[in-house]
This record gives structure tokens, C-alpha cells and sequence, in this order.
């Protein structure tokens, strides 16, 4: 089954907030971080994709087989794909400023795509 929710604006934008935290926590100390929201559209049972590209470099992807509370498969494929980047180089304020973070969450009809582009520097 796959996730059956529409994201609104604030929705998506607070899943990619929660990715980059993620992002950061991991570089930092190799943990995801606790908490958790309480949206039903965010705790929903979803498969996700996450990539870390650098411009037109794929850099990492996590890909979820198995269905689990949204923000936790995100979580959980940001640090995957953040392992495979860390691998070539570091994951320090340099290099986590220059990622991008792509999301692909199957859904019932079409995938709903997320991006956040990287930090202005």
C-alpha cells in the first residue's frame, strides 16, 4: 500500500527541514536525531528515495523497501545516503553546504517529489 496523503506547502517544507537536520546530525555524530511530528500526513506509512547530489553528481541514495512512518524513512535514507557521500570526503560544514537533497515518496497515484537546494554561501 503505498501513502495515500496530499502534502501541503508547510508539510513539505518541514519533511525537508527534517532531512537536512538529519543531514547534520548525522555528519555530526553519526545518530538520527529524536522526535517526532505529529501530522498524520507525516507519520503516514511511505516508501521513500532519498538522494545527495552536489549539481549534476549523485553523490548518495538511501531507498526504503519496506513502508514506515514518513519522517522516519526519510530520516533513515538521509543517513544512508550520507554514509555512501562520506566514504570520498568528509561531511563537514563545507561539504554539507553544497548538497542537495532530493525526495521521492511513492504515493497511491503519482511520486511526490521534494528539493531543497543547497545553502546559499
Amino acid at each position: 500500500m503505498a501513502y495515500g496523503f496530499e502534502l501541503a506547502s508547510d508539510e513539505q517544507r518541514e519533511l525537508l527541514r527534517i532531512a537536512r537536520a538529519t543531514l547534520r546530525e548525522y555528519a555530526d555524530s553519526g545518530r538520527i536525531p529524536p522526535g517526532k511530528p505529529h501530522r498524520p500526513s507525516l507519520v503516514g506509512a511511505a516508501q521513500v528515495t532519498v538522494r545527495l547530489r552536489r549539481g549534476d553528481d549523485a553523490l548518495g541514495e538511501g531507498v526504503a523497501t519496506e513502508e514506515q512512518p514518513l519522517y522516519r524513512a526519510i530520516q533513515e535514507q538521509v543517513a544512508a545516503a550520507a554514509a555512501q557521500v562520506e566514504r570520498a570526503a568528509p561531511l563537514d560544514d563545507h561539504v554539507l553546504d553544497t548538497l542537495t537533497i532530493e525526495i521521492e515518496i511513492i504515493t497511491t497515484t503519482a511520486p511526490i517529489y521534494l528539493r531543497e537546494s543547497p545553502r546559499a554561501t
